[in-house]
C-alpha cells in the first residue's frame, strides 16, 4: 500500500512529454515579447493526464505606439558680419605703413649742358647729381592713421637720390566739422593746379611738366602752412580752398622764383593761394573737372643781389593765376578694365608788380589705355606764352616746346614699368631725354586726391 502511494505521487510531479514527429518544421524564434498586463497566477495542472494543458492566460492588446515628438525648430542661420569698417582710432597704434621705390635708368640729353642751353631747369622732384646711368631719384616713405573721430593725419617721407631724408608732406586733416567744412594743417601739397598735387608715383610721366619748376617752384608749390575748404551747395560737386604758406628760399638763387622772398613772420610776406574746383559727371562714363587757380606772394629774386638773404630778397608782389581742365572717359560695365582715356590740360600766368614782366607756360597731356595693363600718353609742353624777352626778367620763360611720349605696363596695381622719351627745342637748341623708370609700391597706400 505505501508503495503504491509513492508511485502515484511521483506520477504526478513528472511533466507530460508529447512525442515529437519526425518532418516537423524547425521551431520559429521566440517573438518579442509584447507588454501584458499582470496576469493571476497560474493553476494547478490537472491530476488527470487526459485533460491535457491548460489555456493560456488572456493577453491585453498592445498599446498604441508613442505619438512621433514634434519636428525641431528650423535652424536660423546667424546674420553675416558687417564689411570691415575702418573705426577711428583703430589705427592709433598700427598705422598704414608703405614703401615706393622709383629708380631709372637713362640720360638727360645727349651733353650735359643741353639743358643750361635752352635756359631749363631739369623738370623732376629729385633730378639726379649725374645726367646719366642708374638712379633711384625717390624712395618715399607714408604713414596714414586714423588718429580719432574728428581728424586723421599722414606723413610722407622721401630719400632723394639715396642721399638724406626730406619730408614731402606731413600733416593733419579733420573729418568732421559741420557745414561741410575741412581744415588741414602741417606740411604738404597746395591744391593749385592738378598736378602739384600728386606724388611722383601717381603721374603717367617720368618728369613733370616744363611749368612746374618755372613757375610753382623746384618741387611744386609746397610748405608748411594751413588750409580750409569748403563743399558749395550747388546742384554739382564744387570745393572752394583757401591757403596760406610759408614758402623759403629756393636752393637755386640764380633763376627767379614766383614765391619765398621776404621774412616768413610777416603776414605779407606770406604765400596765399584761392583754388574752386567743379565736377561733373556726364552719363556714366564720363566726367569733368575744371579749376580756377590763385596764388599771391612775394618774388625772391637773387640775381642782381650779392650777397643774397630773403629778407633783402623780398621783392616785388607776384601773382599767379590759370586753370586746370580734367577729363575722364571710362565705359561702364566691364568685369575688367580694358579701355579708358583720362586727358589733363593746365595753363598758368605770373605777373610781377612794378613794371615786371605777365609771362605763361602750360600743357596737355593725353593717356590712352589700351589693354588691361597697357598705356600710352603723349605730352605737349609750351613755356613763353606770353614772354616778356624784351626785359632781363623775361630771360626766365623764353619760348621753348617740349614733346614727350610715355609706354607704361602695370603688371599689377603695385607695380609700373615705363619708357619715356622727351625732346626739348626752342632758340635754336635742341635736348633729349630718355628713360626706362620701374616703380614698385610695398604696404598699405591710402587713396590719393581724384
Amino acid at each position: 500500500m505505501l508503495t503504491s502511494l509513492i508511485c502515484y505521487l511521483w506520477l504526478q510531479q513528472a511533466p507530460i512529454e508529447n512525442p515529437k514527429p519526425a518532418d516537423a518544421p524547425p521551431p520559429s524564434p521566440p517573438a518579442a515579447p509584447a507588454p501584458v498586463e499582470a496576469a493571476p497566477a497560474p493553476e494547478a495542472p490537472p491530476s488527470n493526464p487526459d485533460a491535457g494543458v491548460a489555456p493560456p492566460p488572456a493577453v491585453a492588446p498592445p498599446a498604441p505606439p508613442p505619438a512621433a515628438p514634434p519636428p525641431p525648430p528650423p535652424v536660423v542661420a546667424p546674420p553675416a558680419p558687417p564689411p570691415a569698417v575702418r573705426v577711428p582710432g583703430a589705427t592709433l597704434l598700427n598705422p598704414a605703413l608703405s614703401v615706393i621705390l622709383d629708380g631709372a635708368f637713362g640720360y638727360y640729353g645727349v651733353h650735359g649742358d643741353d639743358f643750361a642751353a635752352l635756359g631749363l631747369p631739369i623738370s623732376s622732384d629729385d633730378p639726379p647729381t649725374t645726367p646719366e646711368g642708374f638712379s633711384v631719384p625717390r624712395i618715399e616713405l607714408a604713414a596714414e592713421a586714423t588718429i580719432d573721430p574728428h581728424l586723421e593725419g599722414a606723413v610722407f617721407l622721401t630719400v632723394p637720390n639715396l642721399h638724406g631724408l626730406e619730408v614731402d608732406e606731413a600733416y593733419l586733416a579733420t573729418t568732421s566739422l559741420p557745414a561741410n567744412l575741412a581744415i588741414k594743417a602741417g606740411s604738404f601739397r597746395s591744391q593749385v593746379g592738378r598736378n602739384n598735387t600728386q606724388h611722383l608715383h601717381m603721374q603717367s610721366f617720368t618728369r613733370r611738366p616744363l611749368m612746374t619748376p618755372l613757375l610753382f617752384g623746384p618741387d611744386g608749390l609746397r610748405g608748411p602752412g594751413a588750409q580750409v575748404s569748403v563743399r558749395l551747395p550747388l546742384p554739382w560737386f564744387a570745393t572752394l580752398f583757401g591757403e596760406a604758406f610759408s614758402i623759403g628760399a629756393p636752393e637755386d638763387q640764380t633763376r627767379l622764383a614766383t614765391f619765398g622772398g621776404g621774412a616768413r613772420l610777416t603776414p605779407s610776406n606770406l604765400t596765399y593761394t584761392a583754388v574752386l574746383e567743379q565736377r561733373w559727371a556726364l552719363g556714366d562714363s564720363i566726367s569733368i573737372q575744371l579749376g580756377a587757380n590763385f596764388a599771391t606772394g612775394r618774388v625772391f629774386d637773387c640775381m642782381q643781389l650779392v650777397p643774397c638773404s630773403a629778407s633783402v630778397a623780398a621783392g616785388p608782389r607776384s601773382f599767379l593765376y590759370g586753370g586746370d581742365l580734367y577729363f575722364s572717359w571710362k565705359p561702364p560695365g566691364q568685369t575688367q578694365t580694358l579701355s579708358g582715356l583720362q586727358w589733363t590740360t593746365e595753363w598758368f600766368a605770373r605777373s610781377i608788380t612794378g613794371g615786371g614782366p605777365t609771362e605763361g607756360a602750360g600743357y596737355t597731356e593725353p593717356v590712352l589705355q589700351i589693354a588691361q595693363r597697357l598705356y600710352v600718353g603723349a605730352r605737349f609742353d609750351l613755356v613763353g606764352l606770353p614772354s616778356s624777352t624784351d626785359l632781363p626778367s623775361g630771360t626766365n620763360l623764353p619760348r621753348r616746346y617740349g614733346y614727350a611720349a610715355s609706354l607704361t605696363v602695370a603688371p599689377s596695381e603695385f607695380s609700373r614699368i615705363r619708357l619715356y622719351g622727351q625732346e626739348l627745342t626752342g632758340g635754336g637748341q635742341y635736348a633729349t631725354v630718355g628713360f626706362l623708370q620701374f616703380e614698385y609700391s610695398m604696404g598699405a597706400h591710402g587713396a590719393h586726391p581724384y
